[in-house]
Formats: structure tokens, C-alpha cells, sequence
């Protein structure tokens, strides 16, 4: 059988970002290999209709919204859905124009990636909705890093980072059609989200992301139910633990300020001071 090769990337996109591994496409090759990876922004007008494609194609939804189409069935995409076609994988992907795609896509081949689906809990023609928002973007951004690096050892980091992805899909559930919060529901959601995971949050985007909505929505949300702004109640959450770790547990000004996510320790007293009414250091002498 000749070898295929990847289709043109889409025009349709801005900003993206692409790495190419391969460009003979063998599915009978023994192993697994990773043929292309990137990231795309989509613009608003983005549609992609393919009847099927060379090899398996996986995309990750990074942020904002649309439908997919994967032989006869439709599946919401927000942030978090991860999705699969193969070489009979008739797929339709459309953003909305309002909250346009940010997805992220890896095309491989070869003996062992059927079998690694099948490890995992997408097969092609499925969609999956991930938990693990901040994980998996992380891991994606290796991939196109390690795989821009044209190293010996490129090809088999790339697959094994690609190892890592599909099998963490194990005991992931398909997207959820009819999960529909009201206003109050998400501002919630996102503000728990904050309140649990501010230590690993870096910005307003970070937050939109995790919560899978848009960052001007995500504002007026909580403008809308009388809160500052989501980056400075973000802010507001650091600084106060960080002044926990300061007046009960002793800690340096310079760890304090890492540990809250501030690598810059003078803008860390910056804000601390603006929060708290005091820097850093006098806020720890006057609890000691």
C-alpha cells in the first residue's frame, strides 16, 4: 500500500502553532507515531468537513465552544472535550462564531494506536469531556515542544507523551448534551473554582479556561452578582494565604511569594501591601 500524507492544515485558523513528525503515513507501520501536532485559533467562519482521514486524528478543545459531527452523531465541544476520528470517521466541526475554538490536535499512525484507544475510552467516533483541564493543556504544550526539537529522541518523546494522553481518557464520560447551568449556577462554579485551585491559577485566562466559559463573560458574571473583578478575587485568595504562611508558619517573604505563584518577589510586596494595608515583612514582624 502507498504511503498517504496529511491533508493541508486549515486556513481557517490564526496564530497556529505546528509541529511535523512524519510525512508518510503508514498505518501498518509497526509502533506508534506521531505525524503532526499543533494548536489553532479558530476564526469565527471555522468549518471542517472531511468523509474520513489518512490516519487517526485527536483534537482537544482548549476553549470556546462549537459542535462536532462524528459519523451521524453530534457532540457538544467546550473546554475539556477531547474527540477522535479515524480513516472512516466521516467528522464536521464548526465553532461559534461568538466563543470561537482554541483546540489543540495530534494526527498519528501506526500498528499500536488502535489498540491504545482502546486502552483508553475513546475510540474513533467518540468524544470524551476531561476533568483535568490544566493537565492536559500542560501536556499538550510539551508535545509541540518536544516535538519542534528535531532530536533523535523527538519521534519516541512525542509518541510517549501521546501514551500519556490517550490513557489518561480512562473512565472519562461522554460530553454531556442537556449540562446547562443558569447564571448563578456558573458564577458559583467559578467561584469555587477559585476558591479551591488559587494556588495553581495564574490569570484571567487561566480561570476562564478551567471553568470552560468566556473571560468577558466570566466578568460580567461576577460584576453581575456584586464581586470584584474573578483575577482579583484570584489575587485577593493568594495574598491572604500567603499571609497565612507568613504570620503561622514563619515563612519568608521571597517563599511566601512563589509559593502564592508570584515569581517577582517585589511585585508579590507590591500587591501584598495593596491587599493588606502593610508589606509583607511588617505584616509578619507585627504576628510574631
Amino acid at each position: 500500500m502507498r504511503p498517504k500524507s496529511i491533508p493541508p492544515v486549515s486556513q481557517q485558523v490564526s496564530q497556529p502553532r505546528y509541529c511535523h513528525l512524519e510525512k508518510a503515513i503508514q498505518r501498518s507501520r509497526r509502533g506508534l507515531h506521531v505525524a503532526c501536532a499543533g494548536h489553532e485559533v479558530c476564526r469565527p467562519d471555522y468549518v471542517m468537513k472531511r468523509p474520513g482521514f489518512p490516519c487517526y486524528g485527536l483534537e482537544y478543545v482548549d476553549s470556546g465552544s462549537g459542535m462536532v459531527r462524528l459519523n451521524a452523531r453530534w457532540y457538544p465541544l467546550r473546554a475539556g472535550v477531547l474527540f477522535v476520528y479515524g480513516p472512516t470517521t466521516a467528522h464536521h466541526i464548526i465553532s461559534n462564531p461568538k466563543t470561537p475554538l482554541r483546540k489543540f490536535f495530534i494526527d498519528f499512525f501506526g500498528r499500536e494506536a488502535g489498540r491504545l484507544l482502546g486502552a483508553g475510552s475513546v475510540a474513533p467516533g467518540t468524544a470524551v469531556q476531561i476533568s483535568e483541564l490544566e493537565a492536559y493543556r500542560a501536556l499538550f504544550e510539551i508535545l509541540l515542544t518536544e516535538g519542534g526539537r528535531g532530536l533523535d529522541a523527538t519521534p519516541k518523546i512525542s509518541a510517549a507523551l501521546l501514551r500519556i494522553l490517550i490513557w489518561k481518557t480512562k473512565g472519562a464520560q461522554p460530553p454531556n448534551v442537556s449540562d446547562r447551568r443558569s447564571p448563578t449556577q456558573t458564577f458559583q462554579h467559578c467561584r469555587d473554582l477559585i476558591d479551591e485551585r488559587h494556588l495553581e491559577l495564574r490569570d484571567l485566562g487561566d480561570i476562564a479556561r478551567s471553568a470552560g466559559i468566556d473571560k468577558a463573560y466570566l466578568c460580567r458574571l461576577f460584576r453581575a452578582h456584586g464581586y470584584p473583578s474573578p483575577y482579583s478575587y484570584l489575587v485577593r485568595k493568594k495574598i491572604t494565604k500567603a499571609a497565612e504562611w507568613l504570620a503561622v508558619e514563619g515563612c519568608r517573604v521571597q517563599e511566601a511569594a512563589l509559593r502564592a505563584g508570584f515569581p517577582d518577589p517585589y511585585h508579590f510586596s507590591r500587591v501584598f501591601k495593596r491587599e493588606m494595608g502593610q508589606s509583607p515583612r511588617a505584616f509578619a514582624r507585627r504576628r510574631q
